[in-house]
């Protein structure tokens, strides 16, 4: 299902692409983007689903950088050729993902992951950078998304942080605690707890400094930095809140 899932989203995404609002040249900005275009950011998809592609297509010990070369990694100038592209790419990930073997490692960021990390991270890479472009042309942004879906996608989002930014100093605190409660899907509940040493995430229904309430396609909006935290609701001290969502937002 992970596959299919997948080529969902980037549907919905080259369907955004190709909306009427993003202009003939891409050049609408995406303001969850910084100054990127959404050009800049159909291209930033396509060709993380290529680099993925060669990375375990070629055996390379790590993800390929940003800057390598993957085969039809440029972007065609005409709007609709850049969402049949993006199709393109990410049809051919699935494809490697179907094909791959399940029981070896493959590169990763910086070391080796299994298989089912890559098709983790590739769906809800996809699926955030959907709302990207839902958000930059003025669709409803993830209206068709399951509320299960979106759980995974914070999960995820935590479980990166968990494993290679927990004890960065951006990160940590002095005891601030904030809970994150899904309401529309059950195992939708996060303790963070931040201190000196790091931060540590559990999935558990504690009382904290700062409770934050909301369906789960507005929580992963907030958590991955794409929505205000008044998309949500807050009880409790909502400085401590919106500082956690500031820094654990940054990539």
């Amino acid at each position: 299902m992970t596959g299919d899932e997948l080529l969902l989203q980037a549907t919905a995404f080259a369907d955004a692409v190709s909306a009427p609002a993003a202009g003939d040249h891409l050049a609408a900005p995406v303001p969850t983007c910084g100054d990127w275009t959404v050009r800049d950011l159909a291209t930033h998809l396509g060709r993380v689903h290529r680099r993925v592609t060669a990375t375990i297509t070629t055996g390379a010990e790590q993800m390929l950088a940003r800057d390598a070369e993957v085969p039809d990694g440029v972007p065609p100038e005409s709007r609709d050729e850049v969402a049949t592209w993006l199709l393109r790419g990410a049809a051919a990930l699935v494809a490697t993902f179907a094909g791959a073997d399940r029981d070896r490692e493959y590169g990763g960021f910086t070391g080796s992951v299994d298989l089912a990390f890559w098709e983790r991270r590739q769906l809800h890479e996809t699926l955030v950078h959907r709302l990207d472009a839902e958000l930059a042309v003025g669709f409803e942004p993830l209206a068709d998304v399951a509320p299960e879906l979106a759980v995974d996608g914070i999960a995820e989002w935590y479980d990166l942080l968990t494993a290679y930014r927990s004890g960065s100093r951006r990160v940590r605190g002095s005891g601030e605690t904030i809970h994150l409660h899904v309401t529309d899907a059950p195992d939708g509940e996060w303790l963070i707890r931040r201190g000196p040493e790091g931060v540590a995430i559990t999935r558990e229904h504690v009382k904290a400094d700062v409770a934050v309430r909301g369906r789960a396609v507005d929580l992963l909006a907030v958590v991955t930095g794409r929505a205000e935290l008044g998309h949500a609701e807050v009880i409790g001290e909502p400085a401590v809140a919106r500082d956690w969502f500031a820094v654990s937002a940054l990539g």
